[in-house]
């Protein structure tokens, strides 16, 4: 999916559901400098979705989804939830998001950059794969529609 796929998704949405948006207050976006912090914070280099994303949409609470952000200042700030997640989450693993029930949605990190596809990871199960080949995928799916 591209950039001006999901802006397409998210104009629809907010056009039939605007309570949807109402409920949620994502992060503001973020600029290149913040998402180079972030990067340097967690030591990962992002993927080209998740930066685009960053930037025109800010990440935290969006629709009915969290992306984890590039604000320092948000409870969902990316290196604080990859931080939190380490205690679990295997070391080859970038968290983006939670489900909220012990599972995280993640990016393998390969010689230092997050890879796509969205993989999920459980503490009981482990790893499986999931149908989002990129970030924008993953945001389509659960921002804008219940699970």
């Amino acid at each position: 999916m591209t950039i001006e796929e999901l802006r397409q998704i998210d104009v629809r949405y907010r056009q039939e559901k605007p309570k949807l948006f109402e409920l949620s207050t994502p992060d503001p976006p973020a600029s290149e400098q913040q998402i180079e912090a972030l990067e340097h914070a967690v030591g990962v280099r992002l993927p080209k979705s998740y930066r685009q994303f960053l930037r025109e949409f800010g990440g935290g609470n969006f629709g009915l989804t969290t992306i984890f952000s590039a604000d320092p200042s948000s409870e969902w700030y990316l290196p604080l939830k990859q931080s939190e997640a380490r205690h679990y989450l295997p070391e080859d693993l970038l968290t983006i998001s939670d489900d909220f029930a012990g599972g995280n949605y993640a990016l393998r990190i390969v010689d230092g950059r997050a890879q796509e596809p969205v993989i999920y990871w459980n503490q009981d199960g482990g790893e499986s794969a999931t149908e989002f080949n990129d970030l924008f995928e993953f945001v389509a799916r659960f921002a804008y529609e219940p699970a």
